[in-house]
């Protein structure tokens, strides 16, 4: 969809907060369902939303429960950090509650982002801070852009946001990557950049395999082959129990297949091998297989911190939905079979 002008999003606000219906033509439906949920939590758009700052023992125990995360964002945070400064603006970390655990860029924006919280500890999720790109990708699960008025709040209208939400091997929503500049320069260019970022994060959390698995590498292409473009599924006795997001592209599923798919559902083999592979649909790709967990290249964050990671996203959740299983899932992402499945296993 063609980004909508400033004059668009004006009448489009006038439409929806004066209650006379839906401006489905004049602003993006990722930006429309989002606000119809912070209406629908009894968000005021002309409020200013409330900020308790974090103290700094707060802060540092916060950064330091998400230290893997960190860790192995931290190249992306670094290489963003320089096209932030170019684009007066700065990149943002958060966990999967929109809490932030990193700010990098600009020093002279991050001052005035500061004055709306965006700055390390504030938390930026749908439910506190209304529309805006951290949030709405953690709840959309997906890539979004959001330009100045496009804000569910006024006071947020001077910034323009594009943020990618971080998916762990088992489809939960770990955190989001962020870079925020002001509005006079919209988001949508921004965005390229961080989903590149994003995919080498997603591909790097494949690198220490997985204990008593098959981690299968495959594409159309063969140059793509050993590339954060590659897809990936990872088999245990012939099911798949991870994916990177091309991975199920690749092969027409989505996270909820994880646990029942098998390796003939989706390919025509007996068995997996490095190689030609011949798709169900007639798609053919070039696959190399890594077996039983071992790679060339040591990740950064061990399998056990990533499991560790998974339950601690899994456990905030439902400490914040008050143990409800399924508000849990829904903010996650993911099915409730799955959280299930990850606690009883803990």
């Amino acid at each position: 969809m063609i980004p909508a002008q400033p004059s668009q999003i004006e009448a489009a606000r006038k439409t929806f907060f004066a209650g006379k219906g839906l401006p489905v033509d004049q602003i993006g439906h990722a930006i429309l369902r989002s606000w119809i949920r912070c209406a629908d939590m009894g968000l005021n758009e002309s409020a200013t939303p409330d900020f308790a700052a974090p103290t700094r023992s707060e802060l540092k125990v916060l950064q330091e429960r998400h230290e893997a995360l960190r860790r192995i964002c931290r190249p992306e945070l670094d290489a963003l950090y320089g096209e932030a400064r170019e684009l007066a603006g700065m990149v943002v970390l958060t966990n999967a509650k929109g809490e932030i655990l990193d700010a990098v860029g600009d020093p002279a924006f991050a001052g005035r982002a500061a004055e709306v919280a965006l700055r390390p500890g504030a938390q930026w999720s749908e439910d506190g801070t209304g529309t805006n790109a951290i949030g709405t990708a953690i709840a959309e699960r997906r890539a979004v852009v959001v330009n100045g008025a496009e804000h569910y709040f006024r006071g947020h209208q001077n910034l323009s946001c594009a943020a990618t939400p971080i998916i762990d091997p088992r489809g939960a929503t770990l955190g989001v990557l962020d870079i925020s500049t002001p509005s006079t320069l919209p988001a949508g260019q921004m965005l390229g950049m961080v989903r590149m970022a994003v995919e080498q994060i997603e591909h790097r959390l494949f690198r220490g395999g997985f204990e008593g698995c098959q981690t299968l590498r495959f594409q159309t292409d063969p140059a793509l082959l050993g590339a954060a473009r590659e897809g990936i599924l990872v088999f245990r006795d012939g099911v798949v129990v991870a994916a990177n997001r091309r991975g199920l592209s690749l092969v027409g599923r989505s996270w909820d297949g994880l646990d029942s798919l098998h390796l003939e559902d989706l390919f025509d083999a007996a068995s997996l091998s490095s190689g030609p592979l011949h798709g169900r649909d007639g798609r053919e790709f070039v696959a190399r297989l890594d077996d039983d967990g071992l790679a060339s290249v040591p990740l950064a964050v061990s399998t056990s911190s990533l499991v560790d990671l998974e339950l601690a996203t899994i456990r905030n959740a439902l400490a914040v939905h008050n143990g409800s299983v399924s508000a849990a899932a829904r903010q996650l992402g993911i099915h409730r079979s799955t959280i299930y499945r990850r606690m009883a296993g803990q």
